[in-house]
């Protein structure tokens, strides 16, 4: 049997070259980066909601599993540079800087996941113009190293406002899907803010909070436990306070139904997910239908989120849409079963 092609190391690749080798199938698993991990471990995620345990015990326990395993052959700083129907699976070429190599594999799963949206598109948030308007992928940097510091002045802010759906259910950005998780990571943050920093307050401005199933506990115990303050309504701009220091939160609370201007040390901007370049480039290698987000769209979306279609091809994680890390290493795990049992028919 030719080896399996698994694209993209993030969780759900990882999670599919795992078991695969578990299967006893030879897996080639092509990473872009230079390291294993995905965006958990290029942003450098602290805690992961909702049960607040160390991003890189979860991740890393991944990554050392996969790193550990002969069976899984892997290429780093690789991408795929073209992909043709062979007479059973593909015949694949993979580029680094300096090589081009042409392999036969039997079967693709396509794990390449999204984006975080570009805050700088949102101008009227002022990210990339006040220092002190942050995404919160910087944010989690920041709680990662224990150093939550306001990148003007280094000083621990007293009043932090995250900003919710940032690139996300924004039909001006041509944006208008949910991203799922930005609600539950930003409340995260919040809850570990005042866990190191009590002193400091913590608003969350929001259209409507989407802690889904279980995640739900977390938005209750946020206000209930760690004093983190909810306001419904939507900022429509951020400019510099007067006598400068600060940043003003002008906006709307619609509860309240009345202006609201808010003076704080810092903004946190909770971006949205996107398709990823891996994505889009896949789509068009390998001629994957997408949906009008840009994600990969699998064949039977409700009953099987794991077959695109067409002979031989696989789609996992958030590739496909936006996803939750135990989700996308569940797909990931489906995706590869599917892709064994393809490569033996």
């Amino acid at each position: 049997m030719n080896p399996i092609l698994v694209l993209g190391a993030g969780p759900a690749g990882l999670s599919a070259a795992s078991e695969l080798a578990s299967l006893g199938a030879p897996t080639i698993l092509v990473e872009r980066e230079s390291f294993l991990g995905g965006n958990p471990i290029r942003w450098h995620y602290s805690l992961l909601a909702p049960d607040l345990k160390p991003a890189e015990e979860v991740i890393g326990a991944l990554v050392k599993k996969v790193q550990a395993d002969a069976r899984i052959e892997r290429h780093l700083s690789t991408t795929l540079e073209k992909a043709e129907v062979g007479a059973k699976g593909y015949r694949v070429t993979l580029k680094t800087a300096d090589t081009s190599e042409i392999r036969d594999v039997s079967a693709v799963v396509l794990a390449t996941g999204f984006d975080h949206f570009d805050s700088r598109r949102k101008y009227e948030y002022g990210y990339g113009r006040f220092p002190d308007v942050i995404d919160f992928k910087e944010f989690e940097l920041m709680l990662h190293e224990n150093k939550v510091v306001r990148p003007s002045d280094g000083r621990v802010p007293q009043r932090i406002a995250w900003i919710l759906c940032v690139g996300s259910r924004d039909v001006q950005v041509g944006n208008p899907w949910c991203c799922r998780l930005g609600c539950a990571v930003s409340i995260k943050q919040a809850v570990e803010v005042r866990q190191k920093h009590p002193e400091v307050d913590a608003y969350v401005y929001y259209m409507d909070i989407r802690t889904y199933g279980l995640w739900e506990d977390l938005y209750w115990k946020s206000m209930q436990e760690y004093g983190v303050k909810f306001i419904r309504g939507r900022i429509g701009a951020v400019t510099p306070a007067e006598g400068g220091g600060r940043l003003l939160a002008t906006g709307e609370d619609t509860i309240l139904s009345r202006p609201t201007e808010v003076p704080f040390d810092m903004i946190v901007l909770a971006s949205g997910m996107e398709p990823s370049a891996g994505t889009k480039q896949v789509a068009a290698l390998f001629g994957v239908p997408v949906g009008p987000e840009g994600f990969l769209t699998p064949q039977l979306t409700d009953l099987n989120p794991v077959d695109s279609g067409l002979p031989g091809l696989f789609l996992a994680g958030a590739a496909t849409g936006p996803k939750a890390i135990p989700d996308a290493v569940t797909e990931g795990m489906g995706a590869a079963l599917r892709a064994f049992q393809y490569a033996r028919s």
